[in-house]
């Protein structure tokens, strides 16, 4: 697709040392954040391509907690920190006839914390897109609360009803941030079911979730239009 880099955002990085001045730029596919005054913000997750050298660069601002500015189009510029105890991973992206592309995907200590079963007691849970399906299954699964996809469009209102979901700053993606504790979620549950807003089927078997999001899915055409080539030549220009 011709337009394929008008969904890349960029970002930026400064490192001043005593008599240096370093800038690095690098292609951003994936973006989540959060503003937290009217300058700064908070990352959650950020997933740069570019070169070797300036991807381990990347990585070491992360883990050293400095501050990163990104841009995208729709979006307003962010300067932003991933905080404490970021978790990096790296990984490379190689094609036929090209310089293979170093990819880094950063993650913030709490996005981690709301894989399934960890940090049960925890009241903010960060998620990758705001479908009402995947929300539901997502906050089912972290907390182990049994339902059924069948009370997404309840549970979906209910948050909205209470403000206990508000979208957050996102790039290649919908994130919202969902707030509320397990025992929160199961009184919200058990009302329903007294008031009969929603039901407990009467089939017997396993429970089969269908959602359909794009945060993993890779848009070939951005590879065949020769966007991958762009990247592997060098980083975004200044």
């Amino acid at each position: 697709m011709k337009n394929a880099h008008e969904r890349f955002g960029v970002l930026e990085y400064t490192k001043r040392m005593k008599d240096t001045t370093t800038r690095i730029r690098l292609r951003l596919d994936r973006f989540i954040g959060e503003v937290e005054d009217d300058q700064n913000g908070k990352a959650h997750l950020i997933s740069v391509l570019g070169g070797d050298s300036d991807v381990a660069a990347i990585w070491a601002a992360v883990i050293e907690q400095n501050l990163l500015t990104v841009e995208a189009p729709g979006m307003e510029p962010v300067t932003a920190s991933l905080g404490e105890d970021a978790q990096c991973f790296r990984g490379t992206i190689t094609i036929a006839g090209r310089k293979p592309i170093r990819h880094l995907v950063a993650i913030s200590a709490e996005l981690a914390k709301t894989r399934p079963g960890f940090d049960p007691g925890g009241r903010r849970t960060i998620l990758c897109d705001n479908d009402p399906t995947f929300v539901l299954y997502r906050i089912s699964q972290r907390f182990g609360i049994p339902v059924v996809p069948e009370w997404a469009d309840w549970f979906n209102e209910e948050l909205n009803r209470r403000g206990a979901i508000k979208p957050l700053i996102g790039l290649g993606c919908f994130p919202v941030l969902v707030s509320g504790t397990k025992k929160l979620f199961l009184k919200w549950i058990r009302t329903a079911l007294r008031q009969k807003r929603i039901e407990v089927p009467d089939c017997i078997g396993p429970v089969r979730w269908s959602m359909a999001h794009c945060f993993f899915r890779i848009n070939k055409n951005d590879i065949e239009e020769g966007k991958l080539q762009e990247l592997s030549e060098g980083p975004a220009p200044v």
